[in-house]
């Protein structure tokens, strides 16, 4: 539900007319490149990621041959000045050494008042999101860095405070125009149940009929109980409506060059 929230955020503040060139830094396996050449925008989409297993799946998974796909690393990107009209990080700039390499990477190639959307983890995310790591930070000021029981903090170098990003960006000469805070409820240790369907989803442990309805590249739902889960969980998330408060698991920043 975070994804799906993160996706409309996402979507809904590019902007898009028809024709932007986009680029979308850390691609991973083309999630965001699936969503955007689904919209027959005729939109030019480029995504760039240092792992080439992850662009094979998105290869595998946008199904689009005028989608380019660059292995590369975002501190050195290999593109031209002022040539993006929009820009996508999305749960990236936390795994990264040097952030602000790349937000000056991604601030040269965008054209001037292109749009750069960025999300990533609040470092205050709240408590049911990841109940093991917020007692220990918040009670010893540490948290368990791998495995299982990482949970939020897993592969991830950092978390934010939105302050602190919003400093970084700003650095990098962007001038921000929303910053925001997405997902304040979910279901109880909700990373760690996503962790645990994701490993039986990736191990090809789970039945074909159910794996496919458990797939954020697939239309269709499947089974009742696919379902009926996809019920719960979204009847859950309606109270980040209802009740949206000060905080959230992800922050969300939308800024102009």
């Amino acid at each position: 539900m975070a994804l799906k929230r993160r996706a409309r955020r996402i979507l809904n503040q590019l902007e898009l007319k028809g024709g932007e060139k986009i680029l979308e830094v850390g691609c991973g396996n083309g999630y965001y490149l699936n969503v955007l050449s689904r919209l027959k925008l005729n939109l030019k989409l480029t995504g760039v990621d240092n792992d080439n297993l992850a662009l094979r799946d998105a290869k595998k998974f946008i199904n689009d041959k005028k989608v380019k796909l660059i292995l590369t690393d975002a501190n050195n990107l290999p593109l031209k000045n002022d040539f993006f009209d929009r820009v996508i990080i999305s749960e990236v700039i936390e795994h990264i050494e040097n952030e602000q390499k790349v937000l000056n990477e991604i601030y040269r190639v965008l054209k001037p008042s292109g749009i750069m959307v960025l999300t990533t983890c609040n470092i205050d995310y709240p408590f049911l999101w990841d109940p093991v790591n917020w007692i220990l930070q918040h009670s010893f000021n540490t948290h368990i860095k791998a495995g299982f029981w990482a949970g939020i903090w897993n592969q991830h170098l950092r978390l934010y405070k939105i302050q602190t990003l919003n400093g970084i960006i700003k650095k990098s000469k962007f001038k921000i125009e929303e910053s925001e805070f997405l997902t304040r409820w979910c279901l109880p240790f909700n990373h760690y149940l996503v962790n645990f369907v994701a490993r039986l989803f990736y191990s090809g442990d789970l039945p074909k009929s159910l794996s496919k309805g458990l797939n954020k590249f697939e239309k269709e739902q499947g089974l009742a109980p696919v379902r009926f889960i996809y019920w719960l969980v979204n009847t859950y998330d309606k109270l980040n409506d209802l009740f949206p408060g000060e905080n959230g698991v992800s922050i969300f920043v939308k800024a102009k060059k």
